[in-house]
């Protein structure tokens, strides 16, 4: 990954996923009040799982490998 907005969207999305699984770790360790989210891939919670998924999904699709995507095109003189 060199382009360094596929890294800052990747860390954006990842901290997303990990801020909410940091707030429920919290409030069932009582160290927060009950927010009333749902736990990322865990809890049922219809738009929270769409919205989980879709920031997994989006994170994938940065991490994928695609070869000689960041290679400069060859100009050919014919």
């Amino acid at each position: 990954m060199n382009d360094p907005f596929e890294q800052l969207a990747a860390a954006g999305l990842v901290t997303l996923l990990v801020a909410q699984a940091a707030i429920h770790i919290a409030v069932n360790l009582s160290l927060l009040p009950a927010k009333g989210m749902t736990l990322p891939f865990i809890s049922f919670g219809g738009s929270s799982m769409i919205g989980s998924a879709l920031a997994f999904g989006f994170c994938l699709s940065l991490l994928r490998d695609r070869p000689g995507a960041y290679l400069t095109p060859v100009r050919r003189n014919y």
